[in-house]
């Protein structure tokens, strides 16, 4: 009976050593590897806790001057604030430096050479930046640890959302390029105790795209400079992007050039055939009106600055003026067209200044002329000085008066055919007064003044698109 029972507790006994003389299994770059029972000490983590606890101050920074490297990576431009001129990032933060009180022997503890400690128990760089307005700690709600290894190095890892100012370029919105700065530095101490390193190798390897704006570069610089008599060591991150201008272009450009060409197309062309042309300035002012709106919304998207005027505002500015001066120069060829419709006839050299032919010569048409006042006889003088015919003026009473019967005959007869064509066939009128100089001329005018301005709205959104 007590033999039994001995060899059960002996049983037991050697069982409980089995389990605490079980090998741990640790994952190395080879693969899954036993350690051997030599190498493990139960309860090493703790044991390394409260030692690297009991020797690190946390309200005390290392002795001497401290190099703490910075890693900031660039993750997504969450936005660009034109009117609040701020750039919202979110990045991936990397802090190392050498604290001595955190590091051991891994040979007193069971092999371990890394572990984790809450950032609160440990002393921290107060590593800021200087031209942030709001920041987001992404992990602060789980208390991420900070990695610390077995000679005193000490990595802070952590994503995070900055909100920091940049000063908006808007002259060339909606096709600008925009700088902004990230600045890194400590709060407290200066150049003498902190001394920052940066990665100049920016890595961009988690980063996406933003759908507004396409980034350039991420430019890494050290800069060491004197404030109020600290000498400070900053780190500078300088984000490089571009506008994507596609949605300006589509929404605003591209709509204002099709309202613009309309109305130089509608100011100068012919509603009707008998050439009514008032309509022409209410077109024109309602396209000024419209456009008027479109440079509203885009004031809307666009810091309110004295300095530079946007191009886009510019650009839509410059299709109201061109607008307006259509509408005014409809007014001229108005007044051109009017004096077609009641008779009167240009000088020939106007038409011939704008490629038009005189419809009538007055060859063979001759004057009566004297050589002197007091001279009894006259002659008949042609455009061209050359004398036709000279006799007393009493020989020719007769034969004149004969000549002014006939032609009042035939006047009579002209007027009564006029005025059987205005009551009969109105088509002919038409094509009479189509017929007038000042009628040839205003139509000329129209096709070269649609020319002129079609071409002057058209170059800038060309340059636009080009440079787009």
């Amino acid at each position: 009976m007590h033999l039994s029972f001995l060899l059960i507790i002996t049983a037991v006994s050697f069982a409980r050593n089995s389990e605490l003389t079980t090998p741990s299994v640790e994952l190395t770059s080879a693969g899954y590897t036993e350690l051997t029972q030599d190498t493990f000490i139960a309860g090493s983590s703790k044991k390394l806790t409260e030692y690297l606890l009991s020797r690190h101050n946390a309200n005390a920074p290392p002795d001497g001057l401290l190099d703490v490297h910075y890693e900031l990576e660039l993750v997504h431009i969450l936005g660009i604030d034109e009117l609040k001129q701020t750039m919202t990032v979110l990045v991936y933060v990397d802090e190392k430096w050498l604290d001595p009180s955190l590091s051991w022997d891994p040979a007193l503890f069971g092999g371990i050479e890394k572990t984790w400690l809450p950032i609160s128990v440990i002393w921290v760089p107060d590593i800021i930046i200087f031209n942030m307005l709001h920041h987001e700690d992404l992990l602060s709600s789980i208390r991420a640890p900070v990695l610390i290894y077995s000679n005193g190095t000490v990595e802070a890892s952590h994503p995070a959302v900055y909100t920091v100012t940049c000063e908006i370029n808007i002259k060339r919105f909606p096709l600008d390029d925009q700088r902004c700065a990230l600045e890194i530095a400590s709060w407290a101490y200066g150049e003498d105790k902190i001394r920052l390193r940066a990665h100049t190798e920016h890595s961009l390897q988690h980063y996406t795209d933003n759908e507004e704006w396409h980034l350039l570069k991420v430019k890494v610089d050290e800069v060491k400079y004197e404030h109020e008599g600290i000498n400070v060591s900053e780190v500078r991150y300088d984000v490089s992007v571009k506008r994507k201008p596609l949605f300006y272009m589509v929404t605003l450009t591209f709509p204002s050039y099709v309202m613009c060409a309309i109305s130089v197309v509608g100011l100068f062309a012919r509603f009707s055939t008998t050439g009514e042309r008032e309509e022409r300035f209410t077109l024109g002012v309602t396209a000024i009106l419209t456009m008027a709106v479109l440079s509203l919304v885009v004031s809307e998207k666009v810091p309110h600055s004295s300095t530079h005027v946007p191009l886009l505002v510019a650009y839509f500015l410059f299709n109201m003026v061109m607008v307006s001066l259509a509408a005014m120069t409809t007014g001229l060829v108005m007044r051109v067209h009017r004096m077609g419709r009641y008779g009167k006839e240009p000088k020939d050299w106007l038409l011939r200044l704008f490629c038009l032919q005189p419809l009538k010569t007055k060859q063979g048409i001759y004057t009566v002329c004297s050589d002197s006042p007091f001279h009894s006889s006259s002659c008949l003088k042609g455009l061209n000085g050359e004398l036709r015919d000279s006799q007393p003026i009493a020989e020719r009473i007769p034969v004149l008066e004969s000549y002014i019967r006939k032609l009042v005959h035939m006047c009579e007869n002209i007027q009564g055919e006029i005025d059987d064509i205005d009551v009969d066939d109105p088509t002919m009128i038409r094509r009479r007064r189509e017929m007038n100089g000042y009628v040839r001329l205003s139509e000329r005018l129209d096709l070269f003044f649609m020319s002129f301005f079609l071409t002057l709205v058209t170059v800038p959104v060309v340059a636009l698109f080009y440079q787009a």
